[in-house]
């Protein structure tokens, strides 16, 4: 490091409050960094009381008459305020939250970082009384001042249009922002409903919400959508009339609802089978599920009865578009169809019969009898969802199992090295044609099956028990009551997981 040579952060973009108080629009995570490296670096100074007292005015001033801790300089929200008071600024580990939120996280991820690095200097207190120097005197920012909401946030937002990435989300907040402002609605009010959205959702997941979200309300077949920030710019503008609170007390709404389907929080056992199978997938199903439950919200004749039938029938023609290995714009046809049935306000049975033309029964049954394993993570997803949904339709309704941990899929008719005991009873033919097919395959709990691998069926079922007392799984177990396994045993397995997957999504 040149101790001469300036080091640019950036620009801050400030309103300010009055006498020496700003808010920060754009800068929060820089000076919150700068805060947590000089908390630090105070508490690792101790000869040189000067700089340690400096450092000490700069993030936490200390009352001279009673020696008590004021306010702190930098003033966070207050969700993070007793882990940066506390933990940060005082070194009180005791409030580092059991359950931390994911800005809280990076609160503990960041100040650790921070630590180690300024540890590994501290055997020469020289070395951080001088890093302490340079950042006060050598780093730089652009300070932009602005009086008010509106015109801080047009700044903000037309410099980060060139070249400074920002999230799609902080760009619709502030839009919200400026918008509460010019109309005088009261900006605090958006801020405390859009913070409630980040808490259910997750600040790391709002991109992704704000998406499926947006898709959830078309009304049309176009799967074209322009950025995040034109679709909800216009959505604000052109439906809410640019009534900010409005559009964040429906958006928390819709969170609400987004975020119980993926948490699987329902308690018809039906329910949670259906979402915890298709949450392997690929998202493209999440926004019709989303849009019938946000109608469900709005329209009082729609009965969760109905929402159950609609969720059964949508499942089983939407799979068949797995089954049959569509590829995703054929496989959405049916989920934009059912997206414009609900948003354009049909009855529940029209929207019923508008899913069911899309069902492929024939189709749907036709692939049963192929190969169903293909080596690519998106196939692999889709079995291993078919081969769950199987385990759990195993077990009695009254249980609902949730899977965690790696989960492997387990060919019992090797893939390769056949030893005698597979050679003896499968000839070339009847390898190639049994292999892939569902009947073959198994789940087993852990990173790799290779205990199982090539070994003869005694060994295997050895290895199947052995697994099952970690993670059971039926659809794995039952292979224990075959006595052996040969092309027989395979097709008799095959036709019983068949029978099952097709009393589950037959139409």
């Amino acid at each position: 490091m040149n101790p001469e040579e300036p080091y640019f952060i950036g620009t801050l973009i400030c309103i300010h409050k009055g006498e020496s108080t700003y808010e920060i629009v754009d800068g929060q995570q820089r000076l919150t960094t700068l805060s947590l490296i000089f908390a630090k670096m105070k508490d690792l100074i101790s000869d040189n009381k000067r700089a340690k007292e400096n450092l000490q005015k700069r993030v936490l001033p200390i009352d001279d008459f009673s020696d008590k801790p004021q306010e702190p300089r930098l003033k966070v929200r207050s969700k993070e305020y007793d882990l940066y008071y506390n933990y940060i600024l005082q070194g009180n580990s005791s409030f580092i939250p059991d359950s931390p939120t994911f800005t809280q996280k990076l609160y503990i991820e960041n100040f650790k970082i921070i630590e180690e690095y300024l540890l590994s200097k501290s055997d020469d207190e020289a070395v951080l009384c001088n890093l302490a120097k340079y950042i006060l005197e050598r780093v730089y920012v652009v300070f932009v001042q602005t009086d008010n909401f509106t015109s801080s946030f047009r700044l903000f937002n037309v410099l980060n249009t060139r070249g400074m990435a920002l999230a799609a989300s902080d760009l619709i907040k502030n839009s919200l922002f400026e918008m509460a402002e010019e109309a005088g609605e009261g900006q605090d009010k958006v801020e405390e409903y859009w913070d409630r959205i980040e808490d259910t959702i997750g600040v790391e997941y709002m991109d992704k919400f704000l998406m499926q979200n947006r898709l959830s309300q078309k009304k049309d077949k176009d799967r074209a959508v322009k950025s995040l920030v034109d679709e909800y710019t216009d959505l604000i503008t052109d439906v809410y009339a640019n009534k900010a609170i409005k559009f964040t007390i429906d958006l928390q709404k819709a969170a609400r609802n987004y975020q119980r389907i993926k948490d699987l929080e329902f308690e018809d056992i039906l329910l949670f089978k259906v979402f915890s199978s298709l949450s392997r997938l690929s998202d493209e199903w999440v926004p019709p599920i989303l849009a019938f439950v946000n109608r469900m919200d709005r329209d009082s004749s729609i009965t969760k009865k109905q929402f159950k039938e609609f969720v059964q029938i949508f499942e089983k023609c939407y799979m068949h578009g797995w089954f049959k290995k569509q590829v995703r714009s054929k496989r959405e046809i049916v989920c934009f169809s059912a997206l414009v049935a609900i948003n354009s306000g049909k009855k529940f049975q029209e929207i019923i019969d508008i899913i069911k033309s899309h069902a492929d029964n024939s189709g749907f049954v036709s692939s049963l009898n192929d190969d169903i394993y293909e080596p690519s993570p998106n196939r692999i997803n889709f079995l291993k969802s078919i081969l769950l949904r199987i385990d759990q339709e195993m077990q009695d309704d009254s249980v609902s199992k949730t899977y965690h941990g790696r989960i492997t899929i387990e060919h019992v008719l090797p893939q390769r090295s056949l030893n005698e005991y597979w050679r003896a009873r499968f000839t070339d033919k009847d390898h190639a044609e049994w292999l892939h097919k569902l009947g073959n395959l198994a789940l087993i709990s852990g990173a790799k099956n290779s205990e199982a691998q090539n070994s003869a069926f005694d060994k295997k079922k050895e290895v199947y028990g052995k697994n099952n007392k970690k993670v059971s799984f039926d659809v794995t177990k039952d292979l224990c009551d075959y006595p052996e396994w040969n092309v027989s045993t395979v097709k008799e397995r095959h036709q019983s997981l068949v029978n099952i997957v097709k009393n589950i999504w037959m139409v």
